[in-house]
């Protein structure tokens, strides 16, 4: 009786309907290579009917330009072997078609009765393993993301934010108003708590998803929609928004389901095939071995169908095998992975197939390719060895020989040092980037006794820069492991040293702070007492040089007191008013101040270029930083000269920040101090800015002026820069940012000097623990009409208005004292006694101290050292009621 497989009738019939509806081209051709059963793919792909296809020669019928490897490679089947190969034919410059083809042999026995041929369309796969290698994971997830719709949901609000693809999906308009309460509403329940359950652990957990469920629009249309979602955290590392993408996946869940069935209808004529097909359900259990898999793995069909992955292998678990698997359900993407069985000594080339059912698997014996590919694998890294010498890096990499002479010299240390490649081979690397070469040849001898040295050195550039680069040499060693040359990978930390020098610039300031508030305390109460006295005593002299000496006295008090209030400004920074201020006032005020300080033998010109802003800001500490400019510039100019002051405009955009200008992109006042005195050398104007440091004879300065004015313009959101040519002249820019649009400046009102005002026999209890403060407060205020009781601390002070016995119209109080300081007294007399008013005073002015002060209790704040007329205008503006803003200002 003759086989069915050698009725070429009769095998079509099986073959057709088994190929029919495979989404990849498929026919069977018989030993002479003619078509005798050809799928729908092929038919549409070709242009023929069934009629037509069925019974001509599959060479006719194929592309001309594929003939002949395809007859090449079909003799090969006649003879019994599998014939895998790839049609690669240009469609015009930019795109190829490429196909996959296999042609088995179907056999009778040992006979081959006809050829079974399939050709995957793999153009398309191609291009997406192009891509893969060459791109970087965030254009991958691009990639994958492309075209679908977009959402977030911050995490403060918890509104659904949705694009217009995504608003698409679900079916609403783009204009509509999105619910979420009513969009979960409409989900079948385990959509709805998975939605909550995934969205809450992104927002509160910081935990991503990836899900595929069920979702009913708006519409009421049922979709299968994969929802992608990830946590975006704020600068504190909190969750600040969920975000991500949806895709509706119903026609692709509905092919794989459809493709599934196809692949095991298949699967049931692929008996013959020469490589493994083997089929995991769900639960990872085989349920289908061909008999090529059961060779391959060397097991029998009993001890695989029914028993798990891991049963069957336990080796497997962890390897690359079954994280592919995996991968694939994941994912639902085809997986392919290369793996050596150490149990068989085999190599072998796996790929897995998602189905609904399931996962397919195809093995094939990849030994040999193996082996070919794992030596080329070597040959590469040999040759790589010598190639990463060559290859571009953004460090600088340089190879010397042991007489230290450049062998090579790669771009990024062209970029570096300013010297070419041309330039730099041959010449000794000491002479090209070094210096001082001590630290070199002690690195240089630690290379050579370890084989490996790293650390940082002082270089320099072609153009002089100075340089610190992190390097790391390694020894290298010829065929005779003896050394030949030494192999450097040199980074600029440049920057990153300057970065790290001005953090520790700003720790030894915030130390400085801390320190000068302390001393700032002890010194103003030292003032305080003899700025008074000193104002007493002239009070009560007759004699024109007692009254001259008890100025003077006075003047080099107040002088420390300024000097003090500097080293506070420099060290803890600047705060004082912040209103509307006109830059043409100030101009003005300068002339004013300055015209009647500068000796005849120097002259000074203003003037106002580009039109007047306003800016905001404090106008006192303004006209100080400005007033201190032309003095410097008057003490540059001891023969006399020219100082020419001028007001302009300054826009600062993107690009000329990034040119080297100091300030943010925005619009600036700026004003110019200039002079054509003997100005400074670089490495003096270099410094100028930093604290204590100072041109001028011993006694003439401090070394704070430019350091505190620089820390009053930055307070003001500006900046300050200085240009000098020794011999020629000095330059100093002053930038502050332009004021919004607004009210104009409020005029300042000329106010004249009034006497001091007298009490009118009012009770002030003045309390402080030291008692030349003390003492000296009371006669002042005794003096000026008033009763005065005292207290050495806030206890006591509490005590005598608790006694009762004097009603108190006033408290003056310090604010650091021993048993209970000032703050507490305060708060204790708010709550029990809030009609007696509160003035504090205090030797720690500096950051705003007085502002925080006023509301807590205390009505006015003193700075210490205060003069008799400050002392007696605050107390009487106190009593009268009269509103106070802070700070009061030291009047002469």
């Amino acid at each position: 009786m003759t086989s069915a497989l050698r009725d070429p009738t009769a095998l079509a019939a099986v073959l057709d309907s088994a190929l029919a509806d495979l989404a990849d081209v498929a026919f069977v051709t018989d030993t002479d290579g003619t078509v005798i059963a050809a799928n729908t793919t092929l038919l549409t792909r070709s242009g023929l009917s069934r009629d037509e296809a069925v019974g001509q020669r599959l060479l006719d019928i194929i592309n001309g330009e594929d003939r002949d490897v395809t007859g090449e490679h079909m003799a090969r089947a006649l003879r019994g072997e599998v014939a895998a190969f790839r049609i690669v034919r240009a469609i015009n410059e930019q795109t190829q078609y490429v196909s996959d083809v296999t042609l088995h042999p179907v056999r009778d026995g040992r006979d081959v009765v006809a050829v079974l041929g399939t050709a995957r369309d793999v153009t398309e796969a191609m291009a997406v393993a192009r891509e893969r290698e060459s791109a970087e994971e965030l254009l991958q997830i691009a990639g994958r993301m492309a075209g679908f719709g977009g959402w977030s949901m911050d995490a403060a609000d918890r509104v659904l934010r949705l694009s217009d693809e995504a608003r698409s999906i679900l079916t609403i308009a783009p204009d509509a108003q999105i619910v979420l309460d009513e969009l979960l509403h409409a989900q079948p329940s385990h959509t709805r708590d998975a939605l909550r359950g995934a969205m809450r652990r992104c927002l509160e957990e910081g935990e991503g998803f990836d899900v595929q469920l069920d979702i009913v629009t708006t519409s009421g249309a049922r979709v299968v929609a994969r929802i992608l979602g990830r946590p975006e955290r704020d600068h504190t590392g909190a969750v600040a928004r969920a975000l991500g993408a949806i895709w509706d996946v119903t026609e692709a869940e509905a092919e794989r389901s459809r493709l599934v069935e196809l692949e095991e209808r298949l699967a049931l004529t692929l008996n013959t095939i020469s490589d493994g097909i083997m089929f995991l359900d769900r639960d990872w259990r085989f349920t289908f071995v061909n008999p090529r898999a059961l060779e391959l793995v060397g097991k029998s069909e009993e001890e695989l169908i029914g028993a798990s992955l891991r049963e069957a292998f336990p080796e497997s678990e962890g390897s690359d095998w079954e994280q592919a698997y995996h991968q694939a359900i994941e994912t639902g993407s085809r997986q392919q992975v290369r793996s050596f069985d150490e149990s068989l000594g085999m190599w072998f080339d796996v790929t897995a197939y998602p189905s609904a059912s399931g996962l397919a698997l195809y093995v094939r014996d990849a030994t040999d390719d193996e082996r070919t590919r794992q030596h080329m694998i070597e040959s590469q890294r040999r040759l790589g060895e010598q190639a990463r010498l060559l290859d571009a890096a953004r460090d600088a990499m340089i190879v010397r020989g042991l007489d230290h002479r450049v062998q090579y010299w790669n771009r990024a240390a062209s970029e570096l040092y300013g010297w070419s490649s041309t330039e730099a081979i041959g010449r000794p690397v000491t002479e090209l980037i070094f210096d001082d070469t001590t630290a070199f040849d002690n690195a240089t001898a630690a290379v050579l006794r370890e084989g490996f040295w790293s650390g940082a050195l002082e270089q320099r550039a072609r153009d002089g820069r100075p340089l610190v680069v992190d390097c790391r040499w390694q020894l290298v060693l010829d065929e005779t492991h003896q050394p030949s040359a030494i192999f450097a990978v040199n980074s600029d930390i440049t920057e990153q040293r300057k970065t790290d020098e001005a953090r520790l610039r700003a720790q030894r300031m915030e130390s400085l702070g801390t320190l000068a508030g302390g001393i700032a305390h002890d010194l103003n109460n030292v003032l305080t007492p003899l700025l008074m006295s000193v104002q007493l005593l002239s009070r009560r002299a007759h004699d024109d040089d007692e009254r001259q000496i008890l100025d003077g006295m006075e003047a080099a008090v107040k002088r420390g007191a300024d000097m003090i209030r500097q080293v506070l400004a420099f060290a803890r920074g600047v705060e004082g008013r912040r209103i509307r201020v006109s830059a043409r006032d100030l101009l003005n005020d300068v002339t004013f101040y300055t015209r009647t300080a500068l000796p005849k033998e120097i002259t000074i010109t203003t003037a106002l270029e580009g039109g007047s802003r306003d800016t905001m800001g404090d106008p006192t500490q303004l006209l100080q930083v400005l007033i201190n400019l032309v003095s410097n510039a008057r003490d540059a100019l001891p023969e006399g000269g020219h100082i020419h002051v001028r007001l302009k405009s300054l826009a600062i955009d993107e690009q000329n920040a990034s040119d080297g200008l100091s300030g943010r992109p925005g619009q600036y006042l700026l004003f110019e101090v200039e002079d054509d005195g003997i100005g400074m050398p670089p490495e003096v104007a270099a410094k100028v800015f930093e604290p204590f440091f100072t041109t001028k004879a011993p006694g003439r300065g401090t070394g704070l002026g430019l350091p505190s004015s620089l820390a009053i313009v930055r307070s003001h959101g500006g900046f300050m820069e200085v240009t000098s040519e020794a011999g020629t002249g000095t330059t100093f820019r002053v930038a502050l940012p332009v004021a919004p649009d607004g009210e104009a400046p409020a005029a300042q009102a000329n106010q004249k000097k009034v006497g001091a005002p007298r009490g009118k026999g009012e009770l002030i209890l003045v309390v402080d623990d030291e008692p030349m403060i003390l003492d000296v407060t009371a006669q002042t205020l005794q003096a000026h009409g008033y009763r005065v009781a005292t207290a050495r601390n806030g206890q006591e002070a509490i005590d005598l208005v608790e006694a009762g016995d004097q009603r108190i119209d006033l408290v003056l109080t310090d604010m650091m004292m021993p048993v209970m300081d000032g703050a507490e007294a305060s708060a204790y007399l708010e709550n029990h006694h809030p009609d007696v008013p509160i003035v504090a005073m205090s030797g720690l002015t500096s950051n705003g101290s007085a502002r925080r002060a006023v509301g807590m209790g205390i009505t006015r704040f003193l700075p210490k050292p205060f003069t008799t007329s400050l002392l007696l205008t605050t107390v009487a503006d106190t009593l009268r009621g009269v509103p106070g803003d802070g700070d009061q200002e030291e009047q002469s």
